[in-house]
C-alpha cells in the first residue's frame, strides 16, 4: 500500500511541475469561459438557451472531453512508458514491487490529474458568468450542485473509461505512436457509427445512443425534443439510455483495467527476453558475418558534388523517406481506417436530407473527400514529426548529419515523400469512389471532375498544410508540441470565425468556398480558388524556406547555433524566397483587390451593424403613405458569361389611399439600382449609397386614385471575385433571380434583425412581430409585396444564343438578333401577384399536357431521373386541385432546373425554378421510401392556389394559409398515389421536424393560426394537424371548408383575408363534439404523451383473437417558450391493432376511442393473429414521444 502511494505520489508531483498540465488546465478553463462570456464561441449560439444553463453545460462537458481525449493520451501513456523511455525499467522491475503498487499507482496520478485538469471546465463557466461584457441576460443563476453532478455524470465517466482505454494500449505496445493512433481509430469509428445513424432512416435513437463512447449523440437523443424551458432547467438523468450508456463504459473502462492488470508483464526477466530474441538475429549477424561467393574488385572512389549527385541523393533519400512511412505500422492502421470509413460513407453519397438520390460525382466526393481529408491531415500531422524527428528518435543524427548532403534536399525529401503518399491515399479515395457509384448502379463516371477535386484543389490544400507541419515541428524543441501546434490549427482557425475574424488572407490555409453543380460545374467559384490556393501554397512555400533555413543540424542545437546556421544558408536559398515572396505577395495582392476593392467585404457582424443601422434611420417611415404597383413591364438583358443583366423597367403606381403622397420612398435592394424617373417632375431629397434607401419629393403630388409611371434602370455586373458570398443567383448556366433586383417601394422589413440576441448587440429594442390579425394597417398589405397587389405583367428578356430565357407568361414569340435570344413573355390581362423571376441556362425541355395546360420541365441534359415523376406529379396534382379547391388559372406550368448553389423550389406564376439539388436526381431503393421529388412538385404546383390565387395579409397566421395549406394539399395528393402506409412514415417525419424545431426556437412558438416566421410551425406541424382534422372530420368535408374559404377569398383585394375567417370556415364543416379539435390544433400549443403499457391477446374458443392494451394518457397545453401544463383529457384518440414488424405493420383493426382518463384498457376481438399495437399509431397527434405508441403484443 505504501509503494501504490508513493507511485501515486511521484506521479502527482511529476504532473504538478510539468508546464502542460497548467497549459491543458488552462485551455479548458478558456474554452469554457469564453463559451459563456462570449456567446457566438458557445455550442448554443444565439437564443434563448441559457449560456450557464444545463443544456449548454451538457454540451461544453461532453464536446470538449471528446476532443480531449489528446489530453488524455498524453497524460495516460506517459504515465506507464516513462520507464521504457528512460530504460529504467529494468531497475524497477527487479524491485519488490507489486502490480497493483506500480500500475495503480501510475493510473490513480494520472486519472487525478486529468480530473483536475477538467475541472478548467465547470470552473471557466462559472467565472464566465461574471464577465462585464457578457449577455447577462441569458446567464442564470448559479446551481454548483448542477455542475458537480453533471461534472460526475460526464467528465468523471468519460476520463475514466478513456483514460483506462489509453493506459491499457500503453502498457501492453508500450509505444506512444499507437498510444496517439489509438484516439484516432476511437474517434474515427466513433464518425462512422455517427454518420450511419444521423443518415439512418428509422427515428429510433435507443441502442445507438446506448452505444455511443462519446456522448454526442446520446446528448442529442435525450434532449432532442426539449423545449427551450426544458433545456435551461433539466439535468439528464440516471435513467433510460443515459443510464445504460454510463454503466456501459464504465464497464469498459473497468475491462480495460482487468486486461491490462492480466497481460501487463510486471517482470524484468519476461521483457528481456522479449527484447533478447528481437535483438539475437542482428547478434549473430554481427559475429558471423556470410561470406562472399565470389571476390569483389573494389572500384577508387572519387567525390563528385555536382548537380547529378544532388538528384541521386534526393530520390535516394526519397526512396529511404517513403519506406519510412509505408513500413510502419500505424500508417497503415490509418489507411485501412481511411478506406473503410470511405467506403461507409460513400454508401451516404445516395442521400441528400432524408432523400434517397442517385449518387452523382459531386455527391459522391462531397461524401468522401470531406471525410478523407480528415485522414491526410492527420498522416501530414503524424509523419511531419515522425520524418523530422526520425534521425534523432534512432539516435542516428550525427552519423546522419556528417553525410556530404545539402540542409534542402533533405528537407525536400521529406516534404516530397509524405506528398507522393498523400496521392497514393487520394488515388484510393478516387477508386472508392468510383467503386461506390458502380455498385450503387451509377455509371457516370466523371473521372475529370475526381481529378480536379481530389489532384488540384485538396492535394494543393494538403501540401500547404504539411508544410506547415513540418516547418513548425523543425522549429519547436518537442515532437509532441509540433503535433499539438498541428493539432492546434484545426482547433483555431473555427475559434477565429466564431469571433468575427473571417478575413482569409490572415486565416492560414483557408480557401474561399465553392460549390461544384453539374450545371454549372465550379463555374465563378475558379478565379477565387485558384488564387486563394496559389496565395497560401506560396505561403507555404516561405514557411518551406524558414524550416530548411533553420534545420537542425550537429549536437549543438541552441538557436543561437540555429540561427548562424540560416545565415549561412540563405544566400542560397535567397532565391527561391524571393521567388515565392513574390508569388505570395502577388497573388495576395490580387486577392485582396478583387475582395476588398472590387467588391465590399464585410464580415457578418459588419452586415448586422448595417442591417441595424437601416432600421434605426428608417423604421420611422415604415407606415409612410405609398403608391400601389398594378403594372409591370420590364425588358431584361442576361449575360452570362459575364455573370451580369441590364434591366429597364417601368411601374404603373396608383395611389388607393384616401390622401395625397407627396413622397415616394425607394428601398433599392441587392445594391443594383442605377436611376429613376417619374413621369411628373421630382426631386431626389435622400440618396443613402450606404444603406441604398433614396426618397423622391413629387412636385405635383399623387392625388388619391390617380395613376403614374415610374421608370427604373437596374444592373448588376460581376467584378473580380468575393472572399465568399458570390451572389448564387447569377452563373454561367442556370442563372435565376426575382425581383429582389427591382425597386422596393417604402420601408423593407425584411432587411430587420430578428433575433433578439442580436438585438441587443445592436442596441436595437425588442423585435417587432408581425401585426395581429384584424391590424387596421396591415390588413391593408398583402403577405409577399406590401407595395403592391395584383398586378398585370409584361416582359423582354435576352441571353446568349446558346440559353434559353424564361419569366412568368406565355411566350409571345422568340427571335435572334445579334447573336442573342430574345423572348417575350405576357400575362395579358390575366392578374396576378407581384412575385416574378428570370431565369437563363442550356435547357433541353420535356413537353406534357394535361388537359389543354401545357407541362413543360426544362432541364440540363444530364438529370432525366425524376421528369417523368415531376410530370405525374403536376398531373394528379392539377387533377386533385381542381376537383376539390377551384379550376386552375393558368394555361401553362413549367418546373426550370437551377443550380445547387441554393437548395429550394420556389413557385412563381406558372413557373417553378427547381434546385437540382432537391429534385432531378432522386431515386427510390425501397417501396416504402418518401418520394420527396414527387412530394415537392405537388408542394410547389399546390402554391398556384394557396399563394397565387388566396394571398392572404400582412399579419400574423398568414403563412399557415399559404405553406400549411400547400403542405397539406400535397400530402393528400401523395396519399392518393401511394397509400397510408407513406403517410405513416410521412406524419412521423413530420412530427420530428416540428419537435426539433420547436426546441430551438429563438423567440416564443405561437399556435399555427398565429404563425409568423417559424417554417417548422407553419410546414411540419400545419401538415400535421391538417391531415389529422381531415382524418377526424373527413377528407371531403375538411376540403368543402377550405374550397368555399378559397373561393369567398380569391384574388381579393385589400382588406386581404387572415385566419381568423380560414377558422370559421373549419369550424362550419366540424361537428360540435369534435370542435375542441380546431382549439387544439391551430388556436394552442396542444401536446399528448401517449403510450401502450403492455398489449396482450389470447385466443377465443372461436378461434379468434382478444386483445387487451393499457394504455396512459396525458395532454397538456404550452406556451411560447415551451413550459407545459397539465389538462383534463376527454378526447377522441386512435387505437389499433397490427401484424407485421417493427415499422412494416399492417392494420388489423384501428378504431377512435374517446378517451377521458389518464389511465385506461381497451379490448378488441380481431380476425387475425395480432404482433403489434398502439396508441395513435399513424403519429396524427403531436405526441412528445411517438417511440412509445406502438409496441409488440405478447401472449397473454
Amino acid at each position: 500500500m505504501f509503494m501504490f502511494l508513493d507511485f501515486f505520489q511521484l506521479e502527482l508531483r511529476l504532473r504538478l511541475k510539468s508546464i502542460s498540465t497548467y497549459v491543458y488546465f488552462l485551455m479548458w478553463f478558456l474554452l469554457a469561459f469564453l463559451s459563456v462570456a462570449a456567446e457566438d464561441f458557445g455550442p448554443v449560439g444565439a437564443g434563448k438557451i441559457l449560456l450557464n444553463g444545463p443544456y449548454a453545460t451538457m454540451q461544453i462537458f461532453f464536446q470538449l472531453t471528446a476532443f480531449g481525449m489528446i489530453v488524455m493520451a498524453a497524460i495516460f501513456g506517459p504515465a506507464i512508458l516513462r520507464d521504457f523511455q528512460r530504460d529504467t525499467w529494468q531497475m524497477v522491475f527487479t524491485k519488490p514491487i507489486s502490480k497493483l503498487s506500480y500500475l495503480g499507482g501510475r493510473w490513480a496520478g494520472s486519472i487525478v490529474i486529468t480530473l483536475l485538469i477538467f475541472t478548467g471546465l465547470p470552473i471557466g463557466e462559472i467565472i464566465g458568468c461574471f464577465a462585464p461584457w457578457a449577455d447577462h441576460t441569458r446567464i442564470g443563476p448559479l446551481h454548483f450542485a448542477m455542475f458537480a453532478k453533471l461534472y460526475f455524470s460526464i467528465i468523471v465517466v468519460q476520463v475514466f473509461f478513456l483514460g483506462s482505454l489509453f493506459f491499457m494500449v500503453a502498457a501492453l505496445t508500450r509505444k506512444i505512436v499507437i498510444v496517439y493512433l489509438q484516439g484516432v481509430v476511437l474517434f474515427v469509428i466513433y464518425l462512422v457509427g455517427l454518420v450511419s445513424v444521423i443518415t439512418a432512416r428509422s427515428l429510433e435513437r435507443f441502442w445507438p445512443s446506448v452505444f455511443d463512447p462519446l456522448g454526442v449523440l446520446l446528448l442529442d437523443s435525450v434532449t432532442r425534443y426539449w423545449t427551450v424551458a426544458e433545456r435551461n432547467t433539466l439535468v439528464a438523468t440516471w435513467t433510460g439510455m443515459f443510464l445504460w450508456n454510463r454503466l456501459l463504459w464504465l464497464g469498459v473502462g473497468v475491462l480495460a483495467l482487468a486486461i491490462t492488470w492480466i497481460f501487463f508483464p510486471m517482470s524484468a526477466e519476461l521483457l528481456t527476453a522479449r527484447a533478447s530474441r528481437k535483438k539475437k538475429k542482428v547478434e549473430q549477424e554481427e559475429l558471423h558475418p556470410p561470406r562472399p561467393r565470389f571476390a569483389v574488385s573494389l572500384p577508387k572512389v572519387q567525390q563528385y558534388f555536382g548537380f547529378h549527385t544532388t538528384v541521386q541523393q534526393f530520390l535516394s533519400l526519397l526512396r529511404l523517406r517513403i519506406q519510412n512511412i509505408v513500413r510502419e505500422i500505424p500508417f497503415w492502421g490509418i489507411t485501412a481506417l481511411m478506406i473503410a470509413y470511405v467506403l461507409i460513407n460513400a454508401h451516404f453519397a445516395g442521400r441528400v436530407d432524408d432523400r434517397d438520390v442517385w449518387p452523382v460525382t459531386y455527391l459522391m466526393l462531397q461524401s468522401v473527400e470531406g471525410n478523407a481529408t480528415f485522414f491526410l491531415f492527420i498522416v501530414a500531422a503524424l509523419y511531419a514529426g515522425e520524418l523530422v524527428w526520425r534521425e534523432r528518435d534512432t539516435r542516428f543524427e550525427q552519423i546522419h548529419d556528417s553525410l556530404p548532403s545539402r540542409e534542402w534536399v533533405d528537407w525536400l525529401s521529406k516534404l516530397c515523400a509524405l506528398a507522393v503518399v498523400q496521392l497514393v491515399l487520394l488515388t484510393c479515395v478516387l477508386v472508392c469512389g468510383v467503386f461506390s457509384q458502380a455498385i450503387q448502379g451509377y455509371y457516370h463516371f466523371e473521372l475529370l471532375q475526381y481529378f480536379k477535386e481530389l489532384y488540384l484543389i485538396t492535394f494543393t490544400q494538403v501540401v500547404t498544410f504539411s508544410l506547415f507541419a513540418m516547418c513548425v515541428q523543425t522549429l519547436v524543441g518537442n515532437k509532441f508540441l509540433g503535433h499539438g501546434i498541428a493539432i492546434g490549427y484545426f482547433i483555431l482557425i473555427p475559434v477565429l470565425y466564431r469571433v468575427g475574424i473571417e478575413n482569409r488572407l490572415v486565416l492560414f490555409g483557408e480557401i474561399t468556398p465553392y460549390t461544384y453543380s453539374d450545371m454549372n460545374g465550379y463555374g465563378h467559384f475558379v478565379p477565387g480558388l485558384f488564387w486563394s490556393l496559389l496565395y497560401w501554397l506560396a505561403i507555404a512555400g516561405l514557411l518551406g524556406i524558414l524550416g530548411v533555413a533553420m534545420h537542425r543540424r550537429g549536437s549543438d542545437t541552441s538557436w543561437k547555433t540555429r540561427f548562424h546556421g540560416a545565415f549561412d544558408r540563405m544566400p542560397k536559398l535567397a532565391p527561391a524566397a524571393a521567388v515565392l515572396l513574390v508569388v505570395a505577395v502577388g497573388s495576395g495582392a490580387w486577392f485582396y483587390y478583387n475582395t476588398h476593392r472590387l467588391n465590399p467585404f464585410r464580415t457578418t457582424k459588419q452586415q448586422r451593424h448595417l442591417q441595424a443601422e437601416y432600421e434605426k434611420l428608417y423604421k420611422k417611415y415604415e407606415k409612410q403613405p405609398l403608391p400601389k404597383i398594378i403594372a409591370v413591364d420590364t425588358t431584361v438583358d442576361i449575360y452570362p458569361q459575364q455573370r451580369s443583366f441590364k434591366a429597364i423597367g417601368w411601374y404603373i403606381l396608383e395611389n388607393r389611399s384616401s390622401q395625397s403622397i407627396s413622397d415616394i420612398h425607394i428601398t433599392g435592394q441587392k445594391e443594383s439600382l442605377d436611376e429613376i424617373h417619374f413621369d411628373r417632375p421630382s426631386q431626389l431629397t435622400l440618396n443613402d449609397k450606404r444603406h441604398f434607401y433614396s426618397i423622391y419629393h413629387l412636385a405635383q403630388p399623387l392625388a388619391p386614385g390617380e395613376k403614374m409611371r415610374m421608370d427604373f434602370r437596374c444592373s448588376w455586373t460581376s467584378r473580380g471575385f468575393r472572399d465568399g458570398n458570390e451572389r448564387p443567383e447569377l452563373a454561367y448556366n442556370g442563372t435565376f433571380f426575382d425581383q429582389d433586383y427591382f425597386p422596393y417601394l417604402g420601408y423593407n422589413r425584411g432587411i430587420e434583425l430578428d433575433n433578439p440576441v442580436r438585438r441587443r448587440e445592436e442596441s436595437l429594442g425588442p423585435y417587432q412581430e408581425m401585426a395581429p390579425r384584424g391590424d387596421a394597417y396591415y390588413t391593408q398589405l398583402n403577405l409577399f409585396r406590401p407595395d403592391s397587389d395584383w398586378i398585370t405583367y409584361h416582359a423582354v428578356v435576352s441571353t446568349s444564343a446558346d440559353q434559353m430565357a424564361i419569366a412568368p407568361g406565355y411566350l409571345q414569340r422568340q427571335w435572334t438578333d445579334n447573336g442573342r435570344n430574345y423572348f417575350e413573355y405576357s400575362m395579358g390581362s390575366t392578374d396576378i401577384a407581384d412575385f416574378f423571376s428570370y431565369l437563363s441556362g442550356r435547357y433541353a425541355v420535356k413537353h406534357d399536357k394535361w388537359k389543354d395546360v401545357n407541362l413543360e420541365i426544362y432541364y440540363t441534359p444530364m438529370h432525366t431521373f425524376d421528369l417523368d415523376k415531376m410530370l405525374s406529379s403536376s398531373k394528379h396534382g392539377l387533377d386533385y386541385y381542381t376537383a376539390n379547391y377551384s379550376p386552375y388559372q393558368f394555361q401553362q406550368y413549367r418546373v426550370i432546373e437551377f443550380p445547387r448553389y441554393r437548395g429550394f423550389a420556389q413557385s412563381f406564376p406558372n413557373t417553378v425554378p427547381y434546385s437540382e439539388d432537391i429534385g432531378f436526381i432522386g431515386r427510390l431503393k425501397k417501396k416504402d421510401d418518401i418520394d420527396f421529388t414527387y412530394f415537392v412538385t405537388a408542394h410547389e404546383l399546390a402554391h398556384q392556389w394557396w399563394g397565387h390565387q388566396l394571398i392572404g395579409a400582412d399579419v400574423q397566421g398568414s403563412n399557415m394559409m399559404s405553406e400549411s395549406l400547400a403542405e397539406y394539399s400535397a400530402l393528400r395528393v401523395m396519399q392518393h398515389q401511394y397509400g397510408d402506409t407513406h403517410m405513416r412514415r410521412f406524419l412521423k417525419h413530420e412530427l420530428d421536424g416540428y419537435l426539433r424545431g420547436r426546441s430551438g426556437e429563438v423567440r416564443h412558438e405561437p399556435p399555427l393560426v398565429q404563425v409568423q416566421n417559424e417554417p417548422y410551425v407553419w410546414y411540419q406541424k400545419g401538415s400535421l394537424v391538417f391531415y389529422a382534422l381531415s382524418d377526424y372530420i373527413g377528407e371531403d368535408r375538411l376540403n368543402q371548408g377550405l374550397r368555399d374559404f378559397l373561393i369567398k377569398n380569391r384574388y381579393s383585394m385589400p382588406p386581404y383575408p387572415d385566419t381568423r375567417g380560414l377558422v370559421v370556415s373549419l369550424r362550419a364543416v366540424t361537428p360540435s363534439d369534435l370542435q375542441y379539435l380546431i382549439t387544439d390544433m391551430f388556436e394552442s400549443i396542444t401536446l399528448y404523451d401517449n403510450r401502450v403499457v403492455s398489449a396482450t391477446w389470447q385466443e377465443t374458443p372461436d378461434h379468434k383473437y382478444k386483445v387487451v392494451l393499457t394504455l396512459k394518457s396525458r395532454k397538456l397545453k404550452a406556451n411560447g417558450d415551451g413550459v407545459e401544463t397539465e389538462v383534463p383529457l376527454h378526447d377522441l384518440i386512435e387505437v389499433g391493432v397490427f401484424s407485421g414488424t417493427k415499422d412494416h405493420e399492417q392494420p388489423i383493426h384501428v378504431e377512435k376511442q374517446w378517451i377521458s382518463q389518464n389511465d385506461s384498457t381497451v379490448e378488441f376481438i380481431v380476425d387475425q393473429k395480432p404482433t403489434r399495437a398502439g396508441i395513435d399509431p399513424y403519429n396524427k397527434l403531436i405526441d412528445r414521444n411517438p417511440e412509445d405508441n406502438m409496441i409488440d403484443v405478447t401472449k397473454m
